[in-house]
């Protein structure tokens, strides 16, 4: 029965007919519940539900594969490619809302963004004159310093829906089945008008040198280098990775631009400051420039934790923040709330040699300033 039922559903489809597709694979769902397969009988019915908004693009002629211009064209669902055993989706559609004047970076490096924006704005112009425009760019930098954040101001920016890759689903136990992944992704975007996002790029970018390393390593990262060679330039791809010392020499040359982002620095951290504080609607009295400076060694994602955290302190206790009470909660993350006594010093001695009166730190922390300064002194006396 389910070779007939196949055979109904490629008919249907050839002949454009939805409503003989629609009820042949009903009829196939049901077909697979009786036989007990209820796992795969929802499968089938959520792949047909699931709906996709996007744009598919045809290619004008006279154009090489390499410089073609594409013009967009409405398409009623677009099927996510999935790992044929675990059934997960290879990628995920983000439509983002963050902008380039969302991100706080260095002028240097908002300037380059803003390049690629306008490159990518002329690209008409620019294939004209036989010139790429650069839509290849790898973020590197430590967790939590906005290369998420960025890969998705470029999104909306360029006004393309993103193409977030699932690492889970990508990364496969199976032999050759990651790249057999990593070619369906390529297929599925290639004629679309996206920005595709790699995020953890070294986990299937690493230098093939490895001899930890098994075979199974070098075939994906070979299958990477032929997908970037045949990338097209409707496709704005950007990877992303915390580890870039890892990544396979011959990756670099496949970027048009690679950016190295650091944990922000004071002025940055500033900034974030105040505009999360508008952001969280706060009322507020702290010393922002103080909280820049004891926020040293604090990524974004962390910056935005702690604003966070008080925020919610001031909109539950409806009352004005304090900088005791952001001190409170600058030691909280950096002891990770923990109650030993050692590490709460070592952050409380790092605090006052930043300006922090031990009076202050002592109320922060409930813990009478005799007390404090005597167990401080005592760490003095015990490293001389």
């Amino acid at each position: 029965m389910k070779a007939e039922l196949i055979e109904k559903l490629i008919i249907a489809h050839c002949s454009g007919s939805e409503d003989d597709f629609h009820n042949t694979l009903m009829t196939l769902a049901k077909d697979e519940e009786k036989k007990g397969n209820i796992r795969l009988s929802s499968q089938i019915i959520n792949a047909y539900k699931r709906k996709r908004n996007g744009t598919t693009l045809i290619p004008k002629k006279n154009f090489s594969a390499k410089n073609e211009e594409f013009v967009p064209q409405s398409i009623g669902q677009l099927v996510t490619p999935r790992d044929k055993d675990s059934m997960l989706e290879l990628y995920e559609i983000v439509h983002s809302n963050i902008a380039i004047n969302d991100v706080i970076l260095p002028k240097g490096q908002k300037q380059i963004l803003l390049q690629i924006v306008e490159e990518q704005s002329k690209v008409r112009e620019l294939l004209k004159h036989n010139i790429n425009p650069a839509n290849r760019l790898l973020l590197c930098g430590p967790p939590g310093c906005g290369k998420t954040m960025v890969a998705h101001a470029i999104a909306h920016e360029l006004n393309m829906p993103m193409a977030y890759v699932r690492l889970d689903g990508l990364v496969s136990s199976y032999l050759g089945q990651t790249s057999t992944n990593l070619r369906k992704v390529f297929d599925a975007v290639k004629n679309q008008k996206i920005v595709l996002f790699l995020d953890e790029f070294d986990a299937i970018a690493k230098k093939r040198d490895d001899t930890n390393e098994l075979g199974e390593l070098k075939r994906v990262v070979t299958t990477l280098l032929q997908n970037f060679d045949n990338m097209p330039n409707n496709v704005f791809l950007i990877a992303a990775t915390n580890h870039q010392h890892l990544l396979d020499p011959a990756i670099w040359r496949r970027f048009n631009l690679a950016i190295v982002l650091e944990l922000p620095d004071v002025q940055q951290r500033i900034e974030l400051i105040q505009k999360w504080i508008i952001e969280f609607n706060l009322t507020t009295n702290i010393n922002i420039k103080q909280l820049g400076k004891l926020s040293e060694g604090l990524n974004c994602a962390q910056l935005k934790e702690l604003l966070t955290a008080a925020a919610k302190r001031f909109h539950v206790q409806s009352q004005k923040l304090t900088d005791i009470d952001i001190i409170t909660l600058v030691i909280q993350q950096l002891t990770l709330c923990s109650v030993k006594d050692d590490e709460l010093l070592t952050v409380l001695k790092t605090l006052n040699g930043k300006g922090i009166a031990l009076r202050t730190l002592a109320e922060a922390i409930n813990m009478p300033h005799s007390t404090l300064k005597y167990k401080l002194d005592k760490i003095k006396t015990e490293l001389n």
